[in-house]
């Protein structure tokens, strides 16, 4: 916490940016509800927001653990007493002395999904005389990391961590990254029941090959289809959603959430103003580049300007047309006078409230128009 003077919405300098205190507690709650009524264990994706504070509500609502994404992360989350962790990035040689150094002070699940890493791993493991968990990773239908689990190759994998002595193999794991390029609810429907399906398919392949090969975690992801998914079936035993916490437009377009879901913002002001734009200071480096769901809506622009904070309601007619470093650009299609007034103060759903909140160094948490804590963004630092 970082000790400032009492502050209200209008007393900040921006670009900042601020997390609802209410709409955070119930984004938690929700889904903790939703994984226990489940009959999963919920191990949210803090890369979302890399924050102590937010983690330490995670948990205290029924979090089996967290996820991260880097080292750095895990290790800020470790000092700060987290004692169940997974680092969901398949690991790479120069992670190796890191993963040891963190798991003398946690409990860390790893994830491969390459024999060669296996090998390595293991010869590691041994010389330094540790056993360590160890995750395969799932490609179920996103094209990014993840061995394909119809493959001999999958068994074989799973078979070389289990049979070597420094490793045991925890489980199998995938993520639905793909859930964010559809544009319906019944598409998202689709691909949680896929992402359920090739998981249950493979652990079941395993247990047919040996009851020693029977993964103890069958893990799944995206908030997508956590949040949408009719049922979580029998055999899946973890989700991992991350964005849920804050949520963002890419969300309301997809239709997992509702703008006054929206926990996250951005403050900006009206920094200049012309016939035909203005121009704000939030630029790329507090809203990002993400593009957004363009798949959806073509002229989403760089986040959405909001109207009616309590009611949810957006500015139509204005566009975020562009982002330099320290500059956005607002065009107005249609309109020949622009709306605000030079230094007003703006709040804006970003498209990807993940990347959006990495920009910053800390949160102002806010009540209602009041400023009630700041939180530090534990980006984490690993040498």
């Amino acid at each position: 916490m970082i000790d400032l003077p009492k502050q209200t919405i209008p007393d900040l300098i921006t670009p900042s940016v601020l997390i609802d205190l209410e709409r955070l507690e119930k984004n938690i709650s929700d889904m903790a509800t939703r994984a226990k009524e489940g009959g999963v264990s919920l191990r949210p994706h803090i890369k979302t927001h890399k924050c102590v504070e937010i983690g330490k509500k995670q948990l205290k609502a029924g979090a089996e653990g967290v996820t991260v994404s880097t080292l750095g992360e895990a290790t800020a989350f470790a000092n700060a007493g987290f004692n169940d962790i997974t680092y969901a990035v398949p690991l790479v040689p120069d992670k190796f002395e890191g993963v040891k150094r963190i798991s003398e002070q946690t409990h860390l699940n790893l994830l491969v999904d390459h024999p060669n890493i296996v090998d390595q791993f293991g010869a590691f493991c041994k010389e330094v005389g540790i056993v360590l968990d160890v995750l395969v990773k799932v490609d179920c239908g996103y094209p990014r990391c993840g061995i394909d689990p119809e493959t001999p190759a999958a068994v074989s994998l799973v078979r070389k961590i289990h049979e070597n002595p420094h490793l045991n193999f925890k489980g199998i794991l995938t993520h639905a990254g793909h859930s964010y390029n559809v544009t319906t609810v019944a598409e998202v429907k689709i691909i949680a029941k896929q992402e359920q399906d090739v998981m249950i398919r493979f652990a079941n392949k395993l247990k047919a090959e040996s009851t020693e090969l029977v993964p103890e975690v069958v893990s799944i992801g995206s908030t997508p289809t956590a949040r949408l998914a009719d049922t979580f079936q029998d055999g899946i035993t973890e989700i991992r959603p991350g964005n849920y916490t804050f949520f963002d437009y890419t969300q309301v377009t997809l239709g997992s959430c509702e703008v006054t879901d929206c926990a996250l913002t951005v403050l900006s002001s009206v920094i200049s103003i012309s016939t035909d734009r203005a121009v704000i200071d939030a630029g790329a480096t507090a809203l990002s580049q993400d593009k957004g769901p363009i798949h959806i809506e073509p002229n989403v622009g760089y986040g959405k300007i909001i109207q009616d904070y309590a009611k949810g309601d957006l500015e139509t007619g204005v566009i975020i047309s562009s982002l330099s470093q320290e500059h956005g650009k607002l065009i107005f299609p249609g309109e020949s006078i622009f709306g605000f007034q030079h230094g007003e103060k703006i709040r804006i759903v970003p498209n990807h409230s993940c990347i959006t909140a990495n920009l910053f160094d800390y949160y102002y948490v806010v009540k209602g128009d009041s400023v009630v804590d700041t939180w530090r963004v534990q980006r984490g630092r690993f040498d």
